[in-house]
């Protein structure tokens, strides 16, 4: 890009942004509060499965139930990030409650919902970083024992990382249409 094609860019940017728009920014209501008794939902679930598992994995592993395939090290680890991330889901299921797309106005609810998404999206980073630290632990534990049990377990993850993916698509689209605008 020579000089000119820039100056001439920069210059339409500057007259877009000197613009203002006569109109107010009206929130779709119906569609946003739809999308977020999706997202409410899905929070809710992963509330429940989360905290299911890690009492059935903290149970596992303080009662030492076969110990030689899956350590009580591993059980306890997996039972304790299982109950954090519970708790994670609990605050933001409660934030995806407290956004009120009706009466706040279209700034608070797009800073809201920004919010979240961040807050998710940390938490979610944080989680994959807690499984892989998981699964390479009983990956290198397993394969001292057999082999086929890993690539078992590595052909279940692999299906459960596709789903995931779809998931995530639905959940980012959630995301998206919680703050559609007419």
């Amino acid at each position: 890009m020579n000089l000119d094609e820039l100056k001439k860019s920069m210059s339409t940017l500057d007259e877009v942004l000197a613009q203002k728009s006569s109109e107010p920014i009206k929130l779709n209501t119906n569609t946003c509060q739809s999308a977020q008794g999706r997202i409410a939902k899905l929070y809710r679930k992963n509330i429940l499965v989360c905290g299911v598992l890690a009492v059935v994995f903290l149970l596992t592993g303080i009662g030492g139930v076969n110990a030689e395939i899956f350590p009580t090290g591993l059980k306890l680890f997996l039972g304790i990030f299982l109950g954090i991330a519970a708790l994670w889901y609990t605050v933001l299921y409660k934030r995806t409650k407290d956004i009120d797309v009706a009466s706040d106005t279209p700034m608070q609810t797009m800073k809201k919902v920004a919010s979240l998404r961040l807050s998710a999206l940390v938490g979610e980073i944080v989680g994959m970083i807690m499984i892989a630290i998981f699964f390479t632990m009983l990956f290198s534990h397993l394969w001292s024992l057999d082999h086929y049990k890993v690539w078992l377990i590595a052909g279940a993850l692999f299906i459960a990382v596709i789903y995931d993916l779809y998931k995530l698509r639905q959940t980012v689209r959630d995301f998206n249409i919680l703050t559609a605008i007419d």
